[in-house]
């Protein structure tokens, strides 16, 4: 059965909409100014030292190297292993490097590039946090308090400055807005084309994260039936189905070629269940703090990560909690009732994600082996973070608190949020890692794995470390074939040749079932692979072809199923008759 829900208020005059708007723009000039405080040391152009080290820069350079040449999406990261490529970008979800690149070709400079996107990526979130708050419960101090404690709990800070997460950053933009368009799929009684946007984006940024998010907005989506209707709740499964259907031009063919790459051996990704456990957290961490151990790491002999601000999220739900029960049993309570089981579920749900963390052998014992390539249990902090907030959130939407004390608790928040440690947010600059520094020499000398440490994306055929060799002493042209000169322009090369009988000729390129040669007059050319190296079987004559990145019969089988899911999202948004932005005001929820 459904829960009834309040009548919604009648629409605001055209002056009181614009007072509305002034009064949301003054909520985000806030967050934008709290956020350039706390992540002010970002903004540098140079870059920090972090779990990823240079590499980080070095891969979003190639990204846009490719964007450059004209090849959407990228594939290849030409200059990595001496020149023959690695295929990360077939691999990897890509989104965060995709903007990441633009940001870099925009302004000119890779380092800037990608430290900006680091704080847009909180930037965008506490915007997002805030208009997930509004679109919910329409109390303006509620979605800037989540907000603003959204972008500064500690997991933030070490998510950018520790790890250099940049995809994970990014994971921190859609949670809130999944949320936002399952509860206006719920609330409208029909599919609301942010569900399925911001699944696929969630899933491109990161697919570890997003596949646990969305496994736990699963059980709560089955759990939720009951109360909330079997068919409301169908229609936001099918809202993340056609979300997961808008990625499968990339996932498809990644997927079925990850066997034939290191990157499909657990034992190299370290996403074996052994491995999560012996890094789960220790009970005694989430009280634990130490300015020298945020590096990030931990584990039971020597741990290095502290938790105790993390564990601060406990008090925040426990006073939403708290607050809702003291009303619900005063008959208090006010607003729109469902939003009371939509928190309990994500408390629920917070609940086990602890209780994954300190003990995840139980769970990845069980579950798809995808689960284990989190590798590191605490790294669902994130999500932690986002689901006591959201839960403390709608639990305090239910309770009468006055336009006025909320506007006494977004102060007290503010003040929290910049009381924020420095050592929390403070990075590690390297003097001479700037744009400059990523030259040619640079990109060889570090690109032997491929810009990763484990060289995953590179073929099973050799061994990580014996790529570079094998690419620089690729064979010498025989049979009489010549070649007269070469060009490249990214991972595209055209080659003029002298092939009187034709005949095959081996290139120094890491052989991937990607890669597409055409001759003179788009003439096909077959392809293979001779000990891991791209060769390509010349047809008699003296011509230039091409060889460059092209599709899978897998990717145009993606491709056509994303592109039958994006017209599915495109006649979504044509049947809106209310304005996208208006809908996050919350002239739709409750008054305050």
């Amino acid at each position: 059965m459904s829960i009834p829900t309040t009548t919604p208020p009648a629409a605001p005059t055209p002056h009181t909409r614009w007072r509305v708007l002034a009064a949301h723009g003054g909520a985000a000039a806030l967050l934008l100014l709290v956020v350039l405080y706390l992540f002010f040391e970002v903004l540098s152009d140079l870059a920090f030292q972090s779990w990823e080290t240079f590499w980080l820069y070095l891969r979003v350079q190639q990204y846009a190297v490719e964007l450059a040449a004209g090849h959407f999406p990228p594939r290849v990261f030409p200059d990595a292993v001496a020149g023959g490529g690695s295929a990360f970008p077939f691999f990897h979800p890509p989104l965060a490097y995709w903007l990441s690149a633009f940001l870099g070709l925009s302004l000119g400079d890779m380092v800037v590039g990608v430290n900006v996107s680091f704080l847009l990526s909180v930037l965008l979130s506490a915007w997002a946090m805030y208009g997930m708050g509004m679109a919910l419960t329409g109390r303006r101090w509620l979605a800037l308090m989540g907000a603003l404690l959204y972008i500064s709990l500690p997991y933030r800070f070490v998510s950018v400055f520790v790890i250099g997460a940049l995809e994970e950053s990014w994971t921190f933009v859609w949670y809130p807005l999944v949320l936002t368009g399952a509860w206006w799929t719920l609330t409208r009684q029909r599919l609301s084309w942010l569900l399925p946007l911001s699944v696929a984006a969630l899933l491109l940024t990161h697919a570890v994260m997003g596949l646990f998010f969305l496994a736990l907005c699963a059980l709560g989506l089955g759990a939720a039936g009951f109360r909330l209707g079997w068919r409301e709740v169908g229609r936001v499964a099918a809202g993340g189905l056609l979300g997961v259907a808008l990625t499968l031009w990339h996932f498809l063919p990644a997927r079925l070629a990850l066997a034939d790459v290191w990157a499909g051996v657990p034992e190299v990704m370290r996403s074996l269940p052994d491995f999560v456990h012996g890094h789960r957290v220790q009970p005694w961490q989430w009280f634990d703090e130490h300015p020298n151990r945020w590096n990030g790491i931990s584990a039971f002999q020597a741990d290095s990560m502290c938790f105790s601000l993390g564990a601060g999220q406990w008090v925040v739900l426990a006073l939403g909690a708290g607050a809702y029960t003291v009303v619900a049993r005063r008959g208090l309570a006010v607003g729109d009732a469902r939003l009371s089981v939509l928190a309990k579920g994500l408390a629920v749900l917070w609940a086990g994600c602890l209780l994954f963390m300190v003990a995840p052998l139980p769970f990845v014992s069980v579950l798809p082996t995808a689960f284990s390539a989190i590798q590191f249990p605490w790294r669902l902090l994130g999500v932690t973070a986002f689901l006591s907030l959201a839960a403390a959130g709608l639990f305090l939407a239910r309770a009468p608190i006055s336009p006025r004390l909320g506007a006494v608790i977004t102060g007290a928040t503010v003040v929290l949020a910049l009381s924020t440690p420095p050592f929390q947010r403070t990075n590690s600059l390297v003097a001479d890692w700037d744009d400059a520094a990523i030259n040619s020499w640079t990109l060889r000398r570090n690109g032997f794995s491929g810009y990763t440490p484990n060289g995953e994306y590179l073929p099973r055929l050799h061994a990580v470390e014996q790529w570079v060799e094998r690419v620089s002493s690729s064979p010498v042209p025989g049979g009489g074939v010549q070649v007269l000169g070469a060009e490249r322009d990214g991972s595209r090369w055209s080659v003029r040749v002298d092939a009187p009988q034709g005949g095959p000729l081996v290139l120094p390129v890491v052989a991937y079932d990607f890669y597409r040669a055409t001759g003179d007059g788009e003439r096909t050319l077959e392809t293979f692979s001779e000990q891991g190296l791209l060769g390509v079987r010349l047809l008699p004559g003296q011509y230039t072809f091409t060889v460059e990145p092209g599709t899978t019969p897998a990717g145009w089988l993606g491709a056509g199923l994303g592109v039958a899911a994006l017209g599915g999202v495109l006649l979504l948004a044509s049947r809106r008759r209310s304005s996208w932005l208006l809908a996050f005001t919350g002239r739709r929820a409750p008054p305050a």
